[in-house]
């Protein structure tokens, strides 16, 4: 049986369920969304401390709570209620010791505190003598920072490539991975909670915007990350197709128009140049066994090839780009 019969069985035996859980999803966000354009203007970013917005923590629609990260691994809560914005450190402070060498207790502090002034600035210094490059727990999520990074630079600014594309932020601030109701973390499409690295919207050639899900692959890590690009891609095609909500997502998606007839959605595989001949070969197999043109939809599978530097991710000129960026 094939991925695509696969995903859509999947669909189909729990519909109900995937209905009940994609409807809750959007919901929270949205109610994160609202609270979120209020949030913006309590606080600013804060190099190399990112602030997340999940499905899990946005479920109120007068507090929102996020995800603080340094480099994608999880560092704080941020909670922002009746324009108060409060850091949290709830079980992270001997997390924040042993990996980053970073003393603050656990507990609440003001953001304008002095212990929240000391905790930003503990870790800009650790970014700083690491020269961008600090171990974190899961590799992918330190990459994945610095592509939304250079996603966020604006149209075109994306290194050398040229790509005109953002990420989908919620508020246009707070970056999030996108949750389905099918996992592809064994590269077999599962019922269960999976998020897509990055979901993206870039103009194409003809100025039509097109929604890109990343998979992201840590530097000489390959797996199958071309199988789980399709996975999601495809689950996102059923979430925009056949569920109650969909409307709803394609909004929080940033669209502002009904979903059109016929959409596409490019599934990318983010990954090293060494990696290169493993796509290849699994792109051929996904080519001869599944199916690319779904009714009046289809998925576009691309490879991009990144180096990543201390304070960037630089895209190489590929396939990918001639067939993607306006050079």
């Amino acid at each position: 049986m094939d991925l695509s019969t696969c995903i859509r069985d999947i669909w189909e035996e729990n519909k109900l369920g995937f209905e009940d859980k994609l409807s809750r999803w959007v919901s929270a966000l949205n109610c994160g969304k609202d609270v979120s354009t209020l949030a913006k203007k309590e606080f600013r970013q804060w190099d190399p401390l990112k602030t997340y917005i999940s499905v899990s923590k946005s479920n109120s629609n007068t507090r929102a709570i996020y995800s603080m990260r340094f480099y994608g691994q999880e560092v704080a809560n941020l909670i922002v209620k009746n324009k108060e914005v409060t850091l949290q450190l709830k079980g992270h402070a001997r997390k924040n010791a042993d990996w980053f060498g970073v003393v603050i207790k656990d507990g609440r502090y003001p953001w304008l505190s002095e212990e929240a002034k000391k905790f930003r600035a503990c870790f800009k210094r650790v970014a700083q003598s690491k020269k961008g490059f600090p171990k974190v727990k899961i590799p992918e999520h330190r990459v994945e920072t610095k592509f939304i990074a250079e996603m966020c630079k604006g149209t075109g600014k994306f290194r050398v490539s040229g790509i005109q594309i953002q990420p989908v932020m919620i508020a246009g601030k707070f970056p999030l991975q996108v949750p389905v109701p099918i996992s592809a973390n064994t590269g077999k499409p599962k019922a269960g909670n999976g998020y897509i690295d990055i979901l993206a919207r870039r103009k194409a050639e003809d100025n039509k915007v097109r929604l890109s899900v990343w998979e992201l692959k840590r530097p000489g890590e390959y797996k199958y990350a071309a199988s789980q690009a399709y996975i999601y891609a495809y689950t996102l095609l059923l979430v925009l197709r056949q569920s109650n909500s969909k409307e709803e997502w394609y909004r929080l998606f940033g669209f502002k128009s009904r979903i059109p007839k016929s959409l596409t959605i490019e599934a990318v595989v983010a990954i090293t140049r060494d990696q290169q001949e493993s796509f290849e070969r699994e792109k051929k197999r996904l080519e001869k066994d599944v199916p690319f043109a779904i009714g009046q939809d289809s998925i576009e599978l691309y490879s991009a090839y990144y180096q990543e530097k201390a304070d960037s991710i630089i895209l190489e000129q590929n396939l990918f780009l001639n067939k993607l960026c306006n050079l």
